[in-house]
């Protein structure tokens, strides 16, 4: 806000106040109060009128887009002292008929104003009719009065009036009758159409509570008693309380709506946790109907593939279902990326504008952040596809060389043993006892080697998981630990190859690490199979204490584990020994075996 506009706020508010106190003040000081009740109570009540509607005003400033309802209230609070100054500035010839005419300016401003609530503006066609027709009855009797009115002076004690062009003495009454039943009239008018909004809307701010129409209620009783006294001269009583109070409910109603309207668009974005995991369609349509009390209210999403509109249930809307039924709106929810979705909601809804914007921007949010969960989903499958994909490689490159390695160089070493042996066998005899020994440490050195080069093809490929099964593999595994061994393999088919590769030298870890670092007395493998899953488990008795740590083996042994899609959980108590669990999908991908 500028600083100038602040400023006039400020000016208008002080000067506001002002008018309203040194009006009392004056007529107590005087003890002039023409017509209007007398007192200290009545002047208490008058004063603390003009302070709700300042007190408000301020408020609306700082609360509602827009400015008109704090100057309305502002305005109806100035004109609100008219009535206090019309006694006093009877001797004023000039003046007198002029604050006379603007005595009631602050129930056409105060009328209007409940004509805008909630939204600050007038919105139907109804509403400015009103309003128009409100502001002409007015216009009429202010001319009236300057133009005609003409009181005797021993009446009113007040002076000729210098504008009468036609002065009458009974000017002033009819004119007071008249504007009287046209006030009466359009505030029974406004009243019900109030009351009709607020028991049919299904807008929660014209729910807030049954303070505004009570207020006007209220105000039409008082404006009828006061038509009565003044066409009878009727004394009220204590009853003249009833119009201020309920005119004084009015500002606070309006502020108040505004506010629960506020909260309402917090609320708003409590959609967005509803729909956190996923924008579930009929979830969304049916907490948003339930936050906004709408229950008639229907969300229409749109179908890329189709190009159409279709209901949550995932329906196709007929041509007769289109959104355009009475008495309701339809609010379109787009992005940069194209339609989402229609909303269509009570009509009243559009008079909030800041709802609407609360209700577009979580939907919106909650889309985008299932599109990018969506998004991060398939990079995450593709990244653990594409995992899958380079062990698969591995593994058939590993295998291709374990042949390579078992059927050429493995087995042109074994012919050259052969060969050797033969020639010490004719070198011996035939006497060459030095050939001899030449001869056969050559074939220990060539034993030696091919010794070394089966460790190395069984390091690349386990041999036995391609000749035997997964049983097999294992109990060659225990055979070849320090430790004593016992395996249990429970299931009888087959797994994908790249699964048994996987638990193979996981389990061979899990024993070379029960042996080397843990000190165990005795391990167990156990391989059970649960559904689509496989459950392979290590213990030992060893010292415990065993932890993942990065660059380690049980690291790698993990990192092995979910490149296929398992997990793995290692449970280690110092003293207690170690378990390593291993779960591994049964089914990793189609043709995974070649």
């Amino acid at each position: 806000m500028g600083a100038g506009r602040l400023w006039v706020r400020a000016a208008a508010v002080t000067v506001t106040i002002a008018v309203n106190v040194l009006a009392q003040v004056i007529s107590a000081l005087t003890g002039d109060y023409g017509p209007r009740p007398q007192g200290i109570g009545w002047a208490v009540v008058f004063v603390a009128v003009a302070l709700d509607y300042v007190v408000c005003a301020v408020i609306a400033w700082r609360a509602i887009r827009s400015a008109a309802p704090g100057w309305l209230m502002v305005g109806a609070a100035f004109f609100w002292a008219a009535g206090a100054w019309y006694p006093l500035t009877r001797d004023i010839g000039w003046l007198w008929p002029l604050v006379e005419g603007v005595t009631d300016l602050w129930a056409v401003l105060v009328g209007i104003l409940v004509l805008t609530y909630p939204g600050g503006h007038l919105v139907s066609r109804f509403d400015r009719v009103v309003a128009y027709t409100l502001s002409g009855a007015f216009l009429v009797r202010f001319l009236g009065i300057l133009l005609f009115s003409s009181p005797p002076p021993g009446d009113c004690g007040c002076v000729a009036n210098p504008y009468a062009i036609l002065p009458s003495p009974d000017a002033d009454y009819w004119l007071g009758v008249a504007w009287r039943i046209v006030g009466v009239v359009l505030l029974l008018t406004v009243a019900g159409r109030l009351a009709v909004r607020w028991v049919t809307s299904s807008l929660p701010a014209r729910r807030v509570s049954f303070v505004m129409p009570l207020a006007l209620l209220l105000w039409c009783y008082g404006t009828v008693q006061d038509s009565v006294s003044f066409a009878l001269g009727w004394d009220s009583g204590w009853l003249q309380f009833v119009p201020p109070i309920a005119i004084a409910l009015i500002p606070p109603s309006f502020v108040g709506g505004v506010f629960y309207a506020r909260g309402l668009r917090s609320r708003v974005a409590d959609l967005v946790i509803v729909a956190r995991d996923k924008v579930d369609r009929a979830l969304w349509e049916s907490s948003l109907a339930r936050t906004l009390h709408d229950h008639s209210l229907r969300v229409f999403w749109w179908d890329e593939h189709r190009r159409a509109y279709r209901t949550s249930a995932g329906d196709a809307v007929p041509d007769g279902d289109r959104p355009e039924r009475p008495g309701r709106s339809t609010m379109a929810i787009d992005s940069d990326q194209g339609p989402i979705a229609l909303i269509e909601h009570d009509v009243a809804l559009g008079q909030d504008d800041r709802l609407l914007d609360a209700v577009s921007s979580a939907l919106l949010l909650s889309v985008d952040n299932d599109r990018l969960r969506g998004r991060l989903e398939q990079t995450i499958q593709e990244l653990r596809e594409s995992r899958l994909r380079i062990v698969e490689e591995g593994y058939l490159a590993r295998r291709r060389l374990e042949r390579d390695l078992h059927d050429g160089s493995q087995q042109q070493l074994v012919s050259l043993a052969i060969g050797l042996r033969i020639a010490a066998t004719k070198a011996g005899a035939a006497g060459e006892t030095e050939l001899v020994g030449d001869l056969e440490k050559a074939s220990a050195q060539l034993a030696d080697a091919l010794r070394e080069l089966r460790e190395l093809a069984r390091g690349i490929h386990p041999t036995v998981l391609t000749d035997g099964d997964l049983r097999s593999a294992l109990e060659e595994l225990a055979q070849r630990s320090v430790v004593p061994v016992e395996v249990r393999v429970e299931p009888a088919e087959r797994l994908p190859e790249v699964v048994e590769e996987t638990i193979y030298y996981c389990v061979s870890e899990c024993l070379a690490n029960a042996a080397k670092h843990a000190g165990a007395r005795t391990c167990s493998v156990l391989v059970a199979r649960d559904g689509d899953a496989v459950t392979v488990t290590v213990k030992d008795d060893g010292r415990g204490g065993a932890r993942v740590e990065p660059g380690g083996g049980l690291e790698g042994l993990r990192d092995r584990v979910e490149t296929v899609g398992g997990h793995v959980e290692v449970r280690s108590v110092a003293g207690l020994g170690t378990i390593v669990e291993l779960v591994l999908p049964a089914q990793v991908a189609e043709g995974s075996r070649p």
